[in-house]
């Protein structure tokens, strides 16, 4: 698979650092985990290193690659329903198309509002680490973002909290156990046969807030219904016991996500995740797969509210 220099996502993904509470968030795609850290901020971006206008860079090739390549591209369309995990009230949407042009595979992730406006993209771009693509992720409702960029085992994580908040990044380095994003279903994947029969396997996610790689394990329970496969994700090491775990479930025989349980990527009015249950449709969509459509929802100017 050819390189590339920068790029970006599709689920939710990456992490979040919480004041108040001092602590992690990890964002697997439309996955969080909550553990105690210390209260130690990123650094501040010096001018010798522009990551603004690294990401802006990083945002015109990833826009040039779609218009120039989703015309000879297949592309899938499916929808999430996120809805709140104890009363069960609709939440928000999550779009997702996954575009594929030989042996590159790029996705992207629109969010949408109750009454179906877009309130935040994230753009994903595989690279020849599996399990660890670039991405970006923006919400138009307070100006938060969030990503990783570079193609190498040495990326660069940016975070910002709000429009108003300084870029904040910070170097990372990428090996054969690093998970970034939405990498995460792929790294499921590769490692479905071991997992489904009951083995426990460990990874290193980058959380790009904090520029660091945190242990996570993964391991098999019990599924709701026949021709489910349900796993269990949580921190691999003593802040487990006080950290909250997430369920992902998939369909037993196409290995597709189909429910995800646990603290979301979107953050609800007071800044903290949302805890959501987010359900998939068994087979992908075919309505609104086209390159048009998938262009449209690349481009289309994001809500800076949902009411």
């Amino acid at each position: 698979m050819r390189k590339i220099p920068c790029a970006l996502q599709l689920s939710s993904a990456a992490s979040c650092w919480s004041r108040r509470s001092h602590s992690l968030l990890l964002n697997l795609g439309s996955f969080v985990i909550d553990a105690t850290g210390d209260t130690q901020r990123p650094a501040a971006i010096t001018p010798s290193q522009p990551a603004a206008t690294v990401y802006g860079a990083c945002v015109l090739t990833v826009l040039l690659l779609a218009s120039g390549q989703a015309g000879g591209a297949i592309i899938e369309r499916t929808t999430g329903r996120a809805t709140d995990l104890r009363s069960g009230r609709l939440l928000y949407e999550e779009q997702h198309w996954i575009r594929t042009t030989g042996s590159e595979r790029s996705r992207l992730v629109v969010y949408r509002c109750p009454d179906g406006r877009p309130f935040a993209r994230k753009r994903v771009m595989d690279t020849s680490f599996s399990g660890a693509p670039v991405f970006d992720f923006d919400d138009a409702r307070d100006g938060y973002r969030e990503g990783v960029v570079g193609a190498s085992g040495t990326r660069r994580a940016y975070w910002r909290a709000s429009a108003s908040s300084p870029l904040r990044e910070r170097t990372v380095v990428v090996g054969p156990d690093t998970v970034i994003d939405a990498g995460f279903d792929d790294w499921v994947r590769e490692r479905w046969n071991a997992l489904a029969g009951g083995s426990t396997s460990r990874a290193q996610f980058v959380v790009p807030s904090r520029g660091v790689r945190v242990p996570i394990r993964v391991q098999r329970v019990d599924a709701p219904s026949a021709g489910l496969v349900r796993f269990r994700l949580s921190l691999d090491n003593w802040l487990d016991f006080v950290a909250p775990s997430m369920q992902i479930t998939y369909d037993a025989s196409t290995r597709r996500l189909r429910t995800f349980e646990g603290v979301g990527t979107i953050r609800g009015t007071n800044g903290a995740p949302l805890k959501v249950r987010i359900d998939f449709p068994k087979a992908p969509q075919l309505a609104d797969s086209s390159a048009s459509a998938y262009e449209e929802a690349l481009k289309m100017p994001l809500a800076a509210r949902c009411e």
